[in-house]
């Protein structure tokens, strides 16, 4: 993903000269030899900024307003720039800290659990207990790349290109420990792990061995993002006992509430589109109601993701957060608010004041489909970690700074 950074750029500057070749070579001409205007920051930041100050240039602004839009439109669609509605990729720095911090701490835990084999006892070798440490390194280790490849931190960007190296040079040795590295530099752990054994282990994330070139990693890219270079502390549970453990149960229930949130959230949307008909006129009380089973279920699956044993699921859950937080303003215009810990709520009277239009800016776009998808991928992980039945305990690594974990969005 990193890599692909790069790569994109390269692709993107080539489609803009083959389609608007003289025209662009003026503007770059014009704006580089008087340092007005940084080329390099658009390629980088794809900001609505940088875009109006193209369209205010010498080689554009007398240009018709047919090619203006075309171009405008062309620009948009190769930096990602969305609507006031809808946010960029780029991800804040204390998202990058605190994924830095998880994933340090989930490379020193499984380090440490490698570290403590001895060669040639075999016996002492768990598979299950091993299955828990690296799921829960490998769910951090994603978040981590997802983090590092959407900063507009040039450090950042530059130290990950390094992280994902690192782990090309490791691929053999994460697939005899049974992790597959993907081409989109994301790993999966394998789901037959019986061909894997101790020495595989240690020697790939034992002292020397790939975990510590992640702590490097991990620790150069938290302190460029203004953190002190401390990792979140990871515990991993041994192995439940008991088919029908506490998680398990508590992953049932998450299942059912993302279920009731993606029935919530397209019944607004439904109901939304359905306004402006001949049969379907915009009525208070009726949108009241079908806001307020959305906002409803929606804290619900928030409290749920927050108090989560995994961290995967607090990932998602944050990632929701920022989902919502970005069209904050459209949900404002629908008289949805939302508080500094991320629930929503109902302004008092706002559906008296409000139209249709309001309403269909707000839920006819991107956003009901977004919340749909992070819940279903709530459901997926939640699933999916009572199965390894690993939990993790986040110590206060950040507790100077407002907010924590609590307030990340990603």
């Amino acid at each position: 993903m990193t890599i692909g950074y790069q790569a994109r750029l390269q692709y993107n500057a080539a489609k803009l000269m083959t389609d608007y070749g003289s025209e662009l070579n003026n503007m770059y001409n014009s704006y580089t030899t008087t340092g007005k205007f940084n080329v390099n920051s658009i390629k980088k930041t794809g900001s609505t900024d940088a875009l109006n100050k193209l369209l205010d240039s010498k080689a554009l602004k007398n240009k018709s307003d047919e090619f203006r839009t075309q171009f405008s439109n062309l620009y948009k669609s190769i930096y990602n720039i969305k609507d006031d509605s809808e946010s960029s990729d780029i991800v804040s720095p204390q998202a990058v800290k605190t994924a830095s911090a998880n994933v340090g701490g989930s490379a020193e835990a499984i380090r440490s659990y490698a570290d403590k084999f001895k060669y040639g006892k075999s016996e002492d070798f768990n598979i299950d207990e091993y299955k828990q440490y690296a799921q829960n390194f490998v769910d951090n280790y994603n978040a981590f790349i997802d983090k590092i490849g959407n900063s507009d931190n040039t450090t950042v960007l530059k130290k990950g290109v390094l992280a994902v190296n690192n782990a090309k040079v490791y691929t053999s040795a994460l697939n005899r420990a049974g992790i597959t590295l993907g081409s989109d530099n994301k790993l999966t752990l394998q789901s037959d792990l019986s061909k894997v054994d101790m020495i595989d282990v240690k020697s790939t994330f034992g002292k020397g061995g790939f975990s510590d070139t992640v702590i490097r990693r991990a620790r150069e890219i938290n302190e460029a993002s203004g953190g002190m270079g401390i990792f979140t502390t990871q515990t991993v549970t041994k192995p439940s006992q008991s088919g029908n453990s506490p998680s398990t149960e508590k992953s049932g229930s998450l299942k059912e509430l993302t279920s009731a949130v993606k029935e919530a959230a397209t019944a607004v949307k439904s109901y939304s589109t359905s306004l402006g008909s001949e049969d379907k006129a915009y009525k208070p009380v009726d949108y009241t109601d079908t806001a307020t089973s959305f906002i409803e279920k929606y804290n619900k699956l928030l409290d749920e993701t927050d108090n989560s044993e995994s961290l995967s699921v607090q990932y998602k859950g944050n990632a929701l957060k920022s989902v919502t937080n970005s069209y904050k303003y459209a949900l404002k215009r629908a008289g949805i608010e939302i508080g500094k810990d991320g629930r929503l709520s109902l302004a008092e009277q706002a559906a008296e004041k409000l139209t249709a239009n309001d309403l269909s800016y707000a839920f006819n776009g991107s956003y009901i489909d977004k919340v749909n998808q992070k819940a279903e991928q709530i459901s997926s992980l939640a699933t999916s970690a009572s199965a390894m039945g690993y939990t993790a305990n986040s110590t206060a690594a950040y507790a100077y700074n407002s907010g924590a974990l609590f307030s990340i969005y990603a």
